[in-house]
């Protein structure tokens, strides 16, 4: 667990590099950071919204950069495939992208801005389930393709970082939600399927396990973290996003349509349950809340 912070001022006063820019996160953080002029986003394509100034660059990971992209002073690397449920379906596409693609930002940071903070962002679906809070000292043991695949993006960044000049800091977010997140993932999926059964007048809706726990955080709380890493994390920190709070499915998917306004029968269908689930994911706060 860290205990600390950086040295005072290390906050990235010169340009800055975002990948994922146009995912989920991404134009929540760019705001929270202040972008602007000199600073680049990157994403598939250059097609999605940014700052004033911000330079948009189409860089599909792990293919070599654009042209046009300068050194930063400072990285944050949300690109990845995001979700267990990609990762299910597309197995090695996650691995390409996420570690392979880690790895090729990894090797332009230290040939191209060496020094740099190094913003990885991992997932707490790197640990190894357990019935009691999760520290970032707690073991590695992730039950799914796309934790595995986070796991390795660590162990890798913390070798190259270890022999290179990158000044590395891990985030290992817990499960976040807010406007702007693709329906594969289960809340929002979760708000059209109630928003859709109230204006059908459906009176009931087939639902997988919603016994598991997990701890929540509205999306601009994850960006306040991801700030507070980059300026005052410590170099080879890891951090959980997190509450330390622990809430089920089924209490979410019922406050949900308690705030719709609507009542639904859930009826639990097993064919929709995944095929391993963890029971309880909470994570110990300690370390991000000591960064103030």
């Amino acid at each position: 667990m860290n205990d600390g912070r950086a040295p005072e001022g290390r906050e990235p006063r010169g340009p800055l590099l975002v990948t994922g820019a146009g995912g989920f996160v991404g134009p929540y953080l760019m705001r929270e950071l202040g972008m602007g002029p000199g600073d680049y986003a990157a994403d598939l394509n250059d097609s999605f919204e940014a700052p004033p100034g911000v330079r948009k660059l189409a860089w599909e990971l792990p293919s070599p950069p654009p042209d046009g992209l300068g050194p930063v002073e400072a990285v944050v690397h949300l690109a990845a495939v995001s979700s267990v449920a990609l990762s299910l379906d597309g197995m090695r596409r996650a691995y390409e992208v996420n570690l392979m693609g880690t790895l090729s930002l990894l090797e332009w940071t230290a040939e191209h801005s060496p020094g740099a903070r190094f913003l990885l962002v991992s997932s707490s679906e790197v640990y190894r389930p357990s019935e009691g809070l999760l520290e970032e000292s707690s073991p590695l043991g992730p039950v799914n393709p796309y934790g595995v695949t986070k796991a390795a993006c660590e162990l890798a960044a913390f070798q190259m970082a270890g022999s290179l000049d990158i000044d590395l800091v891990v985030a290992r977010p817990f499960p976040h939600f807010g406007p702007g997140q693709e329906p594969v993932f289960a809340l929002p999926a979760f708000c059209r399927r109630i928003i859709e059964a109230s204006r059908t007048g459906a009176g009931s809706m087939r639902v997988g396990n919603l016994s598991p726990v997990r701890d929540y955080l509205f999306v601009t709380d994850v960006a306040v973290a991801y700030r507070r890493m980059l300026a005052d994390g410590l170099p080879g920190g890891i951090y959980n996003v997190c509450t330390g709070k622990g809430v089920s499915m089924e209490e979410m998917v019922r406050s949900l349509m308690d705030i719709a306004g609507v009542h639904l029968e859930l009826e639990v269908d097993p064919s929709l349950f995944r095929p391993v689930d963890v029971v309880f994911q909470v994570g110990d706060p300690s370390g991000i809340e000591a960064l103030g």
